[in-house]
């Protein structure tokens, strides 16, 4: 069903669509901390997750980086990028088909994060960004005796609300990571409870998403997956989803408007949804709103390497017009 581990590659833009990664990039093989920090700084909280993301994966890993002190973003920009590299180091496959020498090189990638991360909670505590890359090398490492609490404390002290963070502690709390099916859901209504926008109900869906990966590809109780399953088939949860896209719908029509990185991650999650659900009406105003933008996560899960193609295909199917190359 999910075509995470599949070799079929298609085009794939690694910045998502972001238009300020590659400005980024010559900034930071120019060696020019100052204005890449001024840059960094004037994203909305989400844009500069999805900004050092998109970064981190088209620099080159382990690229040198300016003076961090040019800069009070730079710990946090730094610290972001050691994290993306230290994914990439890993790379995306499960535990089972990942070498111990990815391991130790995604390891010891991901303490420089996290050192540089620390140094950032001292540097400009209120950027959102930098728990949220916290919590993201707390996942591939493990966190210590009452690391996760206390990042949890970071983030809510740091004034700022930001999807892509409350993501990441999801993430963290997710069964696949550090948590259950039940601590990630929570963790999820949680974040949606007097939300600021309509792109933090995308949680909710981002959890059902993972929920339902772990339980079809990682999972090993069989009365678990069985039970799972079944409520796939329900009725009652055909509703919970399609009441959570009307909620959306509505928050979104609402308003305030989302930033790029907001609209992105909530239109991605939602489209991965309804595809999972074959529900081709709901889909199509997300793919609409997609277009040639997709997110590679969650989208991956389902189409492999190949995201680019199964775009396409379901924009056919949607009666959406070819997108131009």
């Amino acid at each position: 069903m999910f075509g995470l581990f599949g070799r079929k590659k298609a085009a794939f833009d690694l910045t998502e669509g972001n238009r300020h990664v590659l400005p980024g990039l010559a900034l930071l093989e120019a060696g020019q901390g100052e204005p890449l920090g001024g840059l960094y700084a004037g994203l909305a909280p989400a844009d500069r997750l999805h900004f050092l993301d998109g970064l981190g994966q088209v620099s080159e890993i382990g690229s040198p980086l300016p003076d961090l002190t040019v800069h009070p973003a730079m710990y946090a920009i730094a610290g972001g990028l050691h994290y993306v590299w230290a994914h990439r180091l890993r790379g995306f496959a499960t535990a089972d088909r990942t070498s111990d020498a990815q391991v130790m090189d995604m390891a010891d990638m991901a303490a420089v994060a996290e050192d540089l991360l620390a140094a950032a909670a001292e540097t400009t505590p209120g950027d959102s960004v930098l728990h949220g890359f916290r919590f993201r090398a707390m996942m591939l490492t493990g966190a210590p005796q009452g690391g996760f609490q206390a990042v949890t404390a970071d983030l809510r002290r740091c004034g700022e609300v930001n999807v892509l963070s409350e993501l990441a502690r999801m993430n963290y709390l997710a069964p696949k990571w550090h948590g259950s099916v039940g601590e990630m859901h929570a963790a999820a209504e949680a974040a949606m409870d007097g939300a600021p926008n309509a792109a933090f109900l995308a949680l909710k869906a981002r959890a059902l998403i993972e929920e339902w990966l772990y339980q079809t590809a990682m999972n090993d109780d069989e009365a678990e997956i069985a039970a799972f399953r079944e409520k796939v088939k329900s009725e009652a949860l055909r509703a919970e989803v399609a009441a959570l896209d009307d909620r959306f719908r509505e928050a979104f029509r609402a308003g305030p408007e989302l930033s790029f990185a907001e609209a992105g991650f909530a239109h991605n999650n939602f489209g991965v949804l309804m595809t999972l659900f074959k529900d081709v009406a709901r889909l199509k105003p997300h793919l609409s709103a997609i277009a040639g933008t997709p997110f590679q996560t969650p989208w991956g899960y389902i189409a492999g390497r190949n995201v680019a193609g199964m775009i396409a295909k379901l924009r056919a199917d949607a009666g959406l017009p070819r997108l131009k190359v």
